[in-house]
This record gives C-alpha cells, sequence and structure tokens, in this order.
C-alpha cells in the first residue's frame, strides 16, 4: 500500500501569516500605549486648590480684626494641613472683631487655630484648637482668681502661660484656755498657722486685666476656686512653667507649715527669756547735785587786843 505524500508548505506559510499579524498588532498596541503616555506626560497636571482667608497685611495678635486686614484666596494649593474643614475659614465676615493669638504676616492663611477667640469680641476661647466637647469629653470653664502681682512672678504671667497653683489657708484652731474648760475634750497637738501646698498643676491662662487672672480649669476645680475666694479662706500664688514642662507631679508628699520647715532645715525655736530684774554692770553712780550758792552776811568785828605792857614800865 502506497502512502500518500502531502507538501508542508502551504501549513508553514499560515504559521507564518499568523506570526506576522500578531507582530503588527503587538506593535501597534506598543505605539499606542507610548502615544498615549507622551500626550499624558506633555499634559499640565492642574493641582487642588481651595479658597480661603489671607491675611492683606501685617497682622498683630491680641487686636480685633477689621475687613481691611483680611483677602480671599482661590487659588491655594490643598495639602494635609489645609484641607481640614474644621479650621478652614472661607467667609471673612467669620472673623471681624475676633482677636488672633499670633502675629500673621502679609498672605499668610487664617485658619481658626491661630484664632485667640472664635467668637467677635471675645477676649480668649476656653477649648484649644482640636477640642471638641462631646458625651465623655472633660467640661471646661472658665475662672477668675485674684492673685497680686508679688504672688504672680512678679506680674510677668501673662495669657497664653502655664502655671502651677499654691493655695495658702490660714488655720485657726481653738486655743487652750478654751479646751480647758470641756473636760472630755483632748487638744491635739496642733496649732494655729498657715498651711500651703501646690494644689492645681499645668493651668492655662486664657486672660488677664490687672490682678484678675482668667484661667481653665475643669468644673470641681472651678467650684472650689469659687469657694475658696468667696469665703477669703485662701490665698493663691503662681509658679509659672516652663512651656516645654507638660509632667503631672504626685503631689502625696507636698504640703508645707511653719513647723515642718523648721524641723527640715533645722532652723532654731525661738525661746522665751523670763521676766527679771536685771542690775546694770557696772552701776551707775548717782549725779551729785550742783552746789546752792549762799547770801552775802555782813563780816563781824575783829576783837580788840591789849598790847603786851613793856620792859621800862615794869617794876
Amino acid at each position: 500500500m502506497e502512502m500518500e505524500y502531502k507538501d508542508p508548505s502551504g501549513r508553514n506559510r499560515w504559521i507564518i501569516v499568523l506570526g506576522l499579524v500578531f507582530a503588527i498588532v503587538a506593535g501597534a498596541g506598543s505605539y499606542l500605549v507610548m502615544t498615549k503616555a507622551q500626550q499624558t506626560a506633555s499634559q499640565p497636571v492642574t493641582a487642588q486648590v481651595i479658597t480661603g482667608v489671607v491675611a492683606s497685611r501685617p497682622l498683630l495678635a491680641r487686636k480685633p480684626l477689621q475687613r481691611d486686614d483680611l483677602a480671599i484666596r482661590t487659588d491655594i494649593p490643598a495639602d494635609n494641613t489645609n484641607v481640614n474643614g474644621n479650621l478652614l475659614v472661607t467667609n471673612p465676615d467669620e472673623l471681624i472683631g475676633v482677636l488672633l493669638a499670633v502675629d500673621v504676616a502679609p498672605g499668610q492663611l487664617i485658619t481658626r487655630n491661630l484664632l485667640a477667640s472664635d467668637v467677635a469680641g471675645g477676649e480668649f476661647q476656653i477649648l484649644a484648637p482640636g477640642e471638641s466637647v462631646g458625651p465623655d469629653s472633660e467640661v471646661w470653664r472658665a475662672i477668675a482668681i485674684t492673685v497680686s502681682d508679688d504672688r504672680a512672678v512678679g506680674g510677668m504671667v501673662q495669657a497664653g502661660m502655664h502655671v502651677d497653683v499654691i493655695m495658702t489657708i490660714s488655720v485657726v484652731l481653738p486655743d487652750a484656755a478654751a479646751a480647758s474648760d470641756q473636760p472630755s475634750r483632748t487638744l491635739p497637738p496642733f496649732y494655729s498657722d498657715p498651711t500651703s501646698k501646690v494644689t492645681y498643676q499645668d493651668m492655662k491662662i486664657l486672660a488677664r486685666t490687672g490682678t484678675f487672672y482668667i484661667l481653665k480649669a475643669t468644673l470641681r476645680v472651678a467650684e472650689e476656686i469659687s469657694h475658696l475666694q468667696a469665703a477669703g479662706a485662701a490665698q493663691f500664688t503662681f509658679i509659672l512653667r516652663p512651656t516645654v514642662d507638660e509632667r503631672i507631679i504626685n503631689l502625696s508628699a507636698f504640703g508645707e507649715t511653719t513647723n515642718r520647715i523648721l524641723q527640715r532645715y533645722g532652723l532654731l525655736l525661738p525661746v522665751m527669756i523670763p521676766v527679771a530684774t536685771y542690775p546694770s554692770a557696772p552701776p551707775i553712780p548717782a549725779i551729785t547735785p550742783a552746789p546752792t550758792a549762799a547770801p552775802s552776811a555782813t563780816p563781824a568785828p575783829s576783837p580788840t587786843t591789849s598790847p603786851a605792857p613793856s620792859a621800862s614800865s615794869a617794876g
């Protein structure tokens, strides 16, 4: 039986044709991709911009803003510092009469965290930028404390600073005579004296007017301060904190009385001197009175003497 011979050249031609087709398609696809990439690269990139209020001139802190101080910019590049909707101000009318907490340069974007007050005509804001009120948030209030300059770092404490507060209360105990009238009562070994202790730490000064200081305090602390001032039972002293020191110290071992300071530093206790009469040493002699001039008297007459007998007259 003879086998039929088939020429494979026709099949090979189809394979070559298909290869050429695939090559053309791949080349065309690569050309289109490269062309599109070049066109995209040649087009300018449009950055996202926002609209906000900026300073039209140099602005000073603690000065109410006026309409002429503000301008609107619509081409501010958006970034992580200004896209926060809570900080961005787009209407300049919202800032009229509001105080800045810091100086602002011309053209600088004015955001809410730069404000000393978020209410027109206000001198301060109680909540810091980023703080909010919620069911579990701290209950913050503002309380006024009267502190003389000698107890406020010489009057150098200003708004924005942080202080610790020393409370001094005068403790008055009944004297021993009053206690002896009640035999059943035992008088403890205490005595009347002022007592002082650091009671409040890291309190922010919101504002100051003379010797009146407005402090940010929790509702409980504000209640305590109000009571002590109304009763006239306490004096307050400010001690200034370094700006970078945010530590809260354990105050369980703090507290001062005069007696404790005397013991700590070994100061001598005053001793009562017994009442007695002490002679002078040496004794001072009595002063001799000056003599008094006697009145002049008439001189007495001289006595008459008989002359002695001479020898010629004798015998």
